[in-house]
């Protein structure tokens, strides 16, 4: 017998969801070699970071300011709009050399991000089948994981002996364009899914108060930590691996994403059955150790065992770290707090490749190193207190009842 039509998750719907979100982290991922293109270029050390970091900027302050005012009715139209705008930005790499125009080009990347990101969210939440949200954002996840093990390797393979760094990044946008059939499709069918009643959105008032409470500002200390260590290394590892004469840095991040998603699908249960806790404080460990490996050792072959113990630690701490917000969180106040989880992530996204690149140029590549272990360290003590919050939703007065 066929699933009735509303609990089906394959629908054209989901699907085509996922599909705009794997391109837009394609255009996230894309810049891993962005440290080496500012280096040709000649950009003062001082500016890689930020430059690098903007778009994580941009992308944050367009899920803070955006988010509020998308309906299903509008998301279409912001995904199209993000859409158009990455393009836009896509062809300004060919001719933006300078920092200040890079810079220009790094934030509006960083907003069409957002836009496409916020719109596919808030119709994703409209097209799930209530009874099956976990397996459905499980699969939406390994669709924004797989472009970080596709897109170095072929990337490496391509440039810069085939193709430019800048026409790289304008291809990869152009790609997301004929995604916009898709959207104008997705817009027709989902905008007529019910709405939550205006009153049930939170203001941005309420929205920094939640934040500010106990356990739930913690928690969102631990994810930035987790995103500041994942994004400082993604964006120089290429350079670390050019320091010390080794290549194929691509598929050192197909080997840790390779092992992040098999742990996302093949051990989905121990995610349910171990504390969430325990499980955040073995992400931090693991990755801490795998940063020291990298610290140690300088082979080929040791440096993708870094890359195992990477994909295993981080495999566990995105899924662990989300659900542990939502046992925490007073039920009105889940879907709140998933979306400052998202600007968190944001928010270390932004910090790593800006403190990574100053940890390179004050210390070196084993000083960065060192400092990337030790931000783990950080993480692991930042979630100490936490262990019993879980089983006590916190409520918007600050109480955990």
């Amino acid at each position: 017998m066929s699933s009735p039509p509303q609990a089906r998750i394959f629908t054209f719907e989901f699907l085509g969801l996922c599909l705009m979100i794997f391109l837009a982290y394609c255009n996230i991922t894309v810049f891993y070699s962005l440290y080496v293109y500012l280096q040709a270029l000649g950009v003062p050390e001082s500016w890689r970071g930020l430059l690098i970091g903007a778009s994580s900027l941009a992308t944050m302050a367009g899920y803070l300011f955006v988010s509020p005012f998308l309906t299903v009715r509008n998301a279409a139209l912001a995904a199209a709009a993000g859409i158009l705008l990455l393009a836009g930005c896509g062809a300004a790499y060919l001719y933006a050399t300078s920092a200040p125009a890079l810079l220009a080009v790094r934030l509006c990347n960083g907003l069409a991000v957002a836009l496409i990101s916020a719109g596919a969210m808030t119709m994703l939440v409209a097209v799930i089948p209530p009874a099956r949200t976990g397996q459905a954002f499980g699969l939406y996840s390994i669709a924004m994981l797989l472009p970080y093990s596709i897109v170095p390797p072929v990337f490496d393979w391509l440039s810069p002996a085939v193709v430019t760094y800048p026409q790289g990044y304008a291809g990869m946008a152009m790609a997301l364009v004929p995604a916009l059939a898709v959207v104008a499709v997705l817009g027709r069918r989902v905008a007529g899914r019910r709405e939550p009643a205006p009153g049930s959105r939170p203001t941005l008032a309420q929205m920094a108060k939640n934040a500010a409470k106990g356990p739930v500002a913690q928690l969102l200390a631990v994810n930035a930590v987790y995103y500041l260590s994942f994004a400082s290394l993604f964006f120089l590892t290429k350079s670390l691996f050019l320091s010390r004469g080794l290549g194929h840095a691509g598929a050192f991040f197909s080997i840790q994403m390779s092992c992040m998603i098999c742990i996302r699908i093949v051990a989905n249960r121990v995610f349910d059955v171990v504390a969430k806790i325990k499980l955040i404080r073995f992400c931090y460990l693991v990755t801490a150790g795998a940063f020291l490996l990298l610290y140690c050792v300088h082979g080929q072959t040791m440096t993708f065992v870094a890359a195992v113990l990477l994909g295993i630690g981080m495999g566990v701490g995105s899924p662990s770290l989300n659900a542990f917000m939502y046992e925490l969180s007073e039920p009105a106040y889940r879907g709140l707090n998933a979306n400052l989880m998202m600007l968190s992530l944001q928010s270390g996204s932004f910090l790593g490749p800006i403190l990574g690149g100053a940890a390179v140029a004050a210390w070196g590549y084993g000083g960065f190193l060192l400092v990337g272990a030790a931000a783990c360290l950080v993480g692991t003590a930042l979630s100490l207190g936490l262990g019993g919050a879980g089983a006590k939703p916190v409520y918007p007065d600050g109480e955990a009842r």
